[in-house]
């Protein structure tokens, strides 16, 4: 039995899933919960093969529970609920094997997306979570101002600062700004969590597109290169 871990505040969004899911009995065991906090509880209880997240919740919001994941349970892979429209989602995502559901879509189909994955048989090596530039992409599309730290396998730590959406600045092993930005991008996998914020203003070192930063960093590697889109986004078509 695999479980499914669904953090979702919208009760009712939560039901239908629950509701979809749950005509796959003999082979999902769904946990739904209202936000990142409890969500991180349950992880530490049980064996998750999934996890579902909204963004935006209450409390502990999806940002900092995809932190925590990736951190503690790298291995775990996610759905991303988000309301951004899925064309613009697509065009801008890099490729790992997180999925995004565009609000709303069809529980059904979610549904197979779930069983397609917990019983996907992933080969050792393929990124199973969720990648930096993901992350950032996320944080430029919902507008959010935060500090969070990166830390690739066997380096040193970064540092990334985002104004309202906007990547301002950047530090990674001496660098900084744009230098420093391309460096931390252009790495798979990573674990990151977010920090408060410092007592002084943070310069705007930056001033390249975050699509352009992230085209260069991954543009050294072809870890992404033999990932199918139909494993990272699907439409509502």
């Amino acid at each position: 039995m695999q479980k499914v871990l669904i953090a979702e505040d919208d009760k009712i969004l939560s039901m239908r899933l629950v509701k979809a899911l749950e005509k796959h009995g003999d082979v999902l065991d769904v946990i739904a919960v209202s936000n990142g906090k409890i969500a991180m509880d349950v992880l530490g209880k049980h064996r998750i093969a999934l996890l579902v997240t909204d963004i935006l919740m209450p409390e502990v919001d999806g940002f900092a529970l995809l932190a925590h994941v990736s951190e503690h349970y790298p291995v775990i892979p996610c759905f991303v609920m988000t309301a951004i429209e899925a064309p613009e989602v697509k065009s801008k995502m890099p490729r790992d094997l997180v999925r995004f559901f565009h609000k709303p879509f069809k529980p059904d189909v979610f549904a197979a997306a779930v069983l397609q994955t917990v019983q996907r048989d992933i080969p050792r090596g393929v990124i199973r979570g969720i990648s930096v530039a993901s992350v950032c992409t996320m944080i430029e599309m919902e507008k959010k101002t935060c500090l969070f730290e990166v830390k690739p396998e066997d380096e040193e730590r970064g540092l990334f600062y985002f104004d309202r959406g906007t990547l301002y600045d950047a530090a990674f092993t001496g660098l900084k700004g744009e230098a420093a930005a391309i460096q931390i991008l252009g790495y798979a996998k990573a674990t990151f969590k977010f920090r408060n914020f410092p007592d002084k203003k943070i310069p705007r070192r930056i001033n390249k597109s975050l699509r352009d930063l992230i085209e260069a960093g991954v543009a050294s590697t072809d870890e992404f290169g033999e990932i199918d889109w139909n494993q990272v986004i699907d439409d509502d078509e």
